[in-house]
C-alpha cells in the first residue's frame, strides 16, 4: 500500500474539496491512501515551509513562500514535471495571476488549485434598508459608511496581521505605485501611495464597528453573518462559502473597491497551490495526485459542489458555481483578473508578518502615515 500526507489548513473551503479530491483518487487507485492534516490559518501564514516538507508530501500554500521554496529547493518545481498543465504556455488555463504568482526564478513551485483576491462583501438586506447600492469606489463607500453610522449600522474590515498591510498593498497597487521589492530583499516604499493608501485604511476603519481592531478575515465574515449592522466590507480575502444558503443571513460579493479606476484593480491576490516536496518517496504518485486536483473535473464540478473556490478559468466561469455562491464568481471575477502579485523574496514571509503587526498597530494607536512607513522600512531592513 502507498502512501501519501497532504498538508492543508483549517477552513472547510480548503479541506472539504480535498478530501472529496482523495476520496474519488483513491476510487481509481485502490492501492493508494492519502492522509489529509490541517494546522490552522496563522500556522498556514507563517510556518516554515521547509520545515513542513520534511514531514508531509503535498503541501497546500500560498505564493509568498516561493523566495524560500526555491532558495532551499524544499519543493519540486512542478513545471519541469507537468509541463502541459503547469508549463509556459499553461497561464490562460487559470484565473487572473494565478500561475504566475507561483512561477519564480524561472520555475513554477506550486500548482494552484485555489484562487481568491481581496474584495467586498455585504449585506443585501441592510443595503436595501438603507435605501442604498453597493458602492464601487473608495469615495462611493466613505459615502455608505457616513449613512450607515446615521442608521446606527457600521462599515466592517480586517486589522489583524496580515490583513491590515494587505489592504494597504491593495489601495497603494490600484494608484498605481505599488510596494516594489527585488530577490534580494531591497524593499521600496512610495511615500505618496503608502500614504493615500494608509489613510484610506484609516477612513474606512472610522465608520466600521470597533470589534474590527482585533478581526482577521474569518471573524469579519462570522460577524457579518451573525450581526445585523455590519453593512459592508471593502477589501478582504473572501470565502465563497458564507454565501451559500446554509448561512443564517448569506453575504454577498462585489469587487474590490480602490481609490481610482479601474476600482477593481490592484486587489493582493492570495489563493493557495500544492506543493511537493523533495522528499517525498512516492514522487510519481504525488503528481499524479496533483494532475487529478489540477482537472477540468476537479476544478470545474468538484471543488464548487464541496464549498472551495477554484483557481481554473473553467471553475470560476462554471454557472452552477455562481448560483451555488450567490454570485460570487460572477461579482469578484474581475479583481481577480486585476490583482497584484506581492513580492516573494525569500524574507518576505517574516516581512509580510511583521508588517502586519506594525500597520495594524499604527492604526488602532492613531500613528501618522510616515512614521508606519518608517517602521517598515525599518522592518524591511532586519528580514531582508
Amino acid at each position: 500500500m502507498k502512501e501519501l500526507t497532504v498538508l492543508n489548513w483549517q477552513s472547510r473551503r480548503a479541506t472539504a474539496p480535498m478530501e472529496a479530491a482523495i476520496e474519488g483518487f483513491q476510487e481509481r487507485f485502490p492501492d493508494c491512501r492519502i492522509r489529509q492534516t490541517v494546522r490552522p490559518l496563522s500556522d498556514f501564514e507563517h510556518q516554515s515551509i521547509e520545515e513542513t516538507a520534511r514531514r508531509h508530501d503535498l503541501i497546500v500554500y500560498d505564493h509568498p513562500f516561493s523566495g524560500v521554496i526555491a532558495r532551499s529547493g524544499c519543493l519540486v518545481a512542478l513545471d519541469e514535471c507537468l509541463p502541459g498543465e503547469l508549463g509556459p504556455s499553461a497561464d490562460a488555463r487559470y484565473l487572473g495571476p494565478s500561475l504566475r504568482s507561483y512561477r519564480y526564478q524561472g520555475h513554477v513551485w506550486g500548482a494552484p488549485i485555489d484562487g481568491a483576491t481581496q474584495h467586498a462583501v455585504y449585506r443585501e438586506d441592510l443595503l436595501d434598508a438603507l435605501g442604498a447600492e453597493l458602492p464601487a469606489s473608495h469615495a462611493a463607500l466613505l459615502a455608505l459608511g457616513a449613512r450607515a453610522r446615521a442608521r446606527g449600522m457600521y462599515l466592517a474590515t480586517a486589522i489583524e496581521t496580515p490583513h491590515a498591510f494587505m489592504s494597504v498593498l491593495s489601495y497603494m497597487a490600484n494608484l498605481g505605485d505599488p510596494l516594489v521589492a527585488d530577490e534580494q530583499g531591497h524593499v521600496r516604499i512610495p511615500h505618496e501611495s503608502f500614504a493615500q493608501a494608509y489613510e484610506a485604511l484609516a477612513q474606512v476603519l472610522s465608520l466600521s464597528a470597533p470589534e474590527s481592531l482585533r478581526w482577521n478575515s474569518i471573524q469579519v465574515h462570522e460577524a457579518m453573518v451573525a450581526r445585523d449592522d455590519l453593512v459592508c466590507c471593502p477589501a478582504v480575502y473572501g470565502y465563497a462559502t458564507y454565501g451559500e444558503g446554509d448561512q443564517r443571513k448569506p453575504l454577498s460579493f462585489g469587487g474590490f473597491m480602490g481609490m481610482r479606476a479601474p476600482f477593481a484593480a490592484g486587489a493582493t491576490i492570495g489563493g493557495t497551490a500544492l506543493g511537493l516536496s523533495r522528499y517525498c518517496p512516492e514522487r510519481d504518485l504525488a503528481l499524479e495526485f496533483i494532475r487529478h486536483m489540477l482537472s477540468d473535473d476537479v476544478q470545474r464540478n468538484l471543488i464548487g459542489a464541496h464549498c472551495g473556490q477554484p483557481a481554473s478559468v473553467a471553475g470560476w466561469d462554471h454557472p452552477e458555481n455562481d448560483a451555488r455562491f450567490n454570485g460570487f464568481y460572477s461579482s469578484v471575477r474581475e479583481s481577480m483578473v486585476l490583482s497584484w502579485v506581492r513580492p516573494r523574496y525569500a524574507g518576505y514571509v517574516g516581512f509580510q508578518h511583521r508588517s502586519g503587526e506594525i500597520v495594524a498597530e499604527g492604526l488602532r494607536e492613531r500613528r501618522p502615515a510616515d512614521e508606519v512607513r518608517e517602521n517598515l522600512l525599518r522592518e524591511s531592513q532586519l528580514a531582508g
